[in-house]
């Protein structure tokens, strides 16, 4: 069988082979018969478009990479599609993997995108990363965005939030309802952004002459059962907690399945407070007070950093730190 040609096509059009190109490109000035007319040519002659042979010519692809560590996060979901349609808008398309935090699957997906010529990749490192991962992808030169998880080095671009403030909004919000036993749970011990969310609750509490207590502060994996694993054990132990400000939504709706377990009412017998806004914190009864983060937001904004990377932008590195958003639902009562 003949593989069709752009010379095929713009000799049935009746056009050059450049006029056909811009057609494909959606490029240059063509009056709209004329494009109609290589269009109609295409879908005559079947011609398929050659990315990688496009790729080999020009040393560069429409390939953008996307590294998550947790794709079964509903977060990331969000934050993906606010990336994928971005990119779909610049004509750009978008590859995901799961680094499932492994250094090694996150180093191989890096290799096989500068492999297919990438123009760029939008990236959550996983934990640990040791610093060599860094130098090394800034020596090869590929525009790249990190997010969510914010790194200490300076010369990439990072779009997130404000992890502090976020959690300094939830516990002030519990602190105003007259909650003064409050317990934090969830997140990775290790994390920065741990630490952070960390650091606004336990700011907020000094602020009102409470000394936190380290006891009511718990670690656990990114899953509703393992939220309702450690929630169970804390509770048990500790019963005069009357509140919790959760380090992800995910972990919450594990924690209100708990209290439930132990007859408790969430938003009645018990103030309870997310971090995401994932949509099943507005579906759940009671709906989830949470922290906003825009996700679907950080991934558009990263897609437009990426984009203006890709075409030359060379300004400084950019730090986009989206502000974070109470949302008041049900699962604290209105006390």
């Amino acid at each position: 069988m003949t593989t069709v040609t752009l010379a095929h096509v713009a000799d049935r059009a009746g056009v050059s082979t450049a006029t056909v190109s811009m057609v494909l490109h959606n490029r240059g000035r063509i009056s709209e018969a004329t494009r109609l007319r290589v269009l109609k040519s295409l879908d005559e002659l079947g011609y398929v478009y050659n990315q990688t042979a496009a790729n080999l010519r020009n040393r560069s692809s429409n390939q953008v990479g996307l590294l998550l560590h947790d794709i079964t996060n509903p977060f990331y979901a969000e934050m993906t599609a606010g990336l994928s349609q971005e990119m779909e808008h610049h004509d750009l398309l978008l590859f995901l993997a799961n680094s499932e935090e492994s250094g090694e699957r996150q180093q191989k997906f890096v290799d096989s995108l500068m492999r297919n010529n990438a123009c760029g990749m939008v990236l959550c490192a996983a934990k640990e990363t040791p610093p060599l991962f860094f130098e090394a992808l800034k020596r090869r030169n590929i525009p790249t965005i990190m997010v969510v998880r914010p790194l200490d080095d300076v010369d990439f671009d990072f779009v997130g939030t404000d992890n502090f403030l976020g959690t300094q909004l939830a516990t002030q919000h519990l602190l105003s309802l007259g909650h003064r036993h409050i317990a934090f749970i969830g997140g990775s011990e290790n994390s920065v952004s741990r630490a952070q969310r960390m650091g606004g609750y336990s700011s907020k509490l000094l602020e009102h002459h409470i000394q936190p207590n380290s006891n009511w502060v718990v670690a656990s994996l990114a899953s509703q059962s393992d939220g309702a694993r450690v929630a169970e054990a804390l509770f048990e132990r500790y019963p005069e907690i009357t509140a919790a400000v959760c380090y992800q939504d995910i972990v919450a709706l594990g924690v209100m399945q708990t209290l439930r377990k132990m007859g408790c009412v969430p938003g009645k017998d018990f103030a309870l407070i997310g971090f995401d806004d994932i949509t099943e914190a507005s579906l759940v009864t009671p709906g989830l007070t949470t922290v906003s983060v825009a996700s679907k937001e950080i991934g558009r904004q990263a897609g437009e950093l990426l984009f203006s990377r890709i075409q030359g932008n060379d300004e400084p590195p950019k730090r986009i730190i989206l502000p974070p958003a109470l949302i008041v639902r049900e699962s604290c009562g209105f006390r």
